[in-house]
């Protein structure tokens, strides 16, 4: 079975951070690319393969999936506010 990379994309308007991790967890890799067509292009040709990637939903997210579709796995996109409540619900059970 091939192992899957997963990737967290925090989006804004002239930059985008990314995390990879490994199936385990494990992160292999974090930093910050542009937010243009040629940086995303030149980013894609480091990421180890198999890879998907999610973001939160912005005002920037609709170019960057379109751009990141034929390349990845996966793509997924999530709304803001399910976020914050999926991140609050995973603080309040570790502090129980």
């Amino acid at each position: 079975m091939e192992s899957m990379y997963y990737i967290g994309l925090d989006v804004h308007k002239k930059t985008i951070s990314y995390c990879i991790k490994d199936t385990s967890g494990h992160v292999l890799l974090e930093g910050k690319i542009g937010a243009t067509r040629g940086e995303l292009d030149s980013w894609m040709k480091t990421l180890p393969q198999p890879w998907s990637v999610a973001m939160e939903a912005t005002i920037f997210t609709g170019w960057i999936y379109d751009h990141l579709l034929p390349h990845a796995a996966q793509v997924k996109v999530a709304h803001p506010l399910m976020l914050r409540a999926i991140a609050a619900a995973k603080k309040k059970e570790r502090s129980d």
